[in-house]
């Protein structure tokens, strides 16, 4: 039902989605969704009664060869196995979503109508997005996306503070692969997160812009569809935390 609401896509081949601890023969009623869990999340799952929390970010990426409980990963699933919630995650087949990461960012910024950037499946879905927007100020509409993703802040690689965009594409989380889709692609500035030096150097020599709007920001609003979907469909008690893990501190 899921899969099905949310259209979900096949994951990449080095992706682990699904379940990650647990049984799918489980009965479940509470249901915690966050980007990633950590201790913390899983100690407000206990104290909650929650029997199952979604992700989007896998836990467990590489093949296990022991369970140590004294590790930090290890202390995390001997919490899980022993108050009984089960782990599942979505990562790539839900940044390709219909209904998915994608899919929301557009929405929180605004863009009704996109092409998908970077395409990798036989039905033309894929990665990110572009799409024409009115023309506006590349300073004032950094300040949109920083309002609109309700970031603390947003980092803008431009060399031109007076430049006027007409063409935007985005890829939440981690998106620099795409830089190369969204110069052929024409794009005046690309929203994603995890930029690095010489990423945006490249997109500048290009005459395109980046805004850096964090890994955790253009991500975990698309939680928010998960949540509808549950909910539309089942007596399911659902809740969204809303947890960054990496948290940046600015002094």
């Amino acid at each position: 039902m899921l899969s099905e609401e949310l259209k979900l896509k096949k994951q990449e081949d080095w992706d682990n989605s699904g379940l990650q601890v647990g049984d799918l023969n489980n009965d479940i009623s509470n249901i915690m969704l966050t980007l990633d869990v950590d201790i913390e999340a899983v100690e407000y799952a206990v104290h909650n009664n929650i029997d199952l929390i979604i992700t989007h970010h896998p836990m467990l990426f590489s093949p296990l060869k022991s369970i140590d409980f004294s590790t930090y990963e290890g202390k995390l699933i001997q919490m899980l196995i022993k108050n009984n919630i089960n782990l599942y995650s979505m990562h790539t087949n839900f940044d390709c979503a219909e209904m998915g990461v994608n899919q929301k960012l557009a929405e929180k910024l605004s863009i009704n109508n996109y092409e998908v950037l970077h395409i990798i499946n036989s039905d033309n879905s894929g990665y990110g997005g572009i799409a024409s927007i009115e023309p506006i100020n590349i300073v004032e509409y950094a300040n949109i996306v920083k309002l609109q993703l309700n970031t603390e802040y947003v980092k803008l690689y431009c060399n031109n503070r007076h430049k006027i965009i007409t063409r935007v594409s985005f890829c939440g989380g981690s998106g620099s692969d795409f830089i190369k889709d969204s110069i052929i692609k024409n794009a005046d500035v690309y929203i994603t997160g995890d930029i690095k030096y010489h990423q945006a150097q490249n997109a500048l020599q290009h005459n395109l812009c980046i805004i850096d709007a964090g890994h955790y920001y253009t991500e975990y609003l698309s939680l928010e569809n998960i949540k509808y979907v549950l909910e539309k469909n089942n007596d399911l008690n659902v809740m969204i935390i809303n947890k960054n893990t990496v948290k940046e501190l600015i002094i």
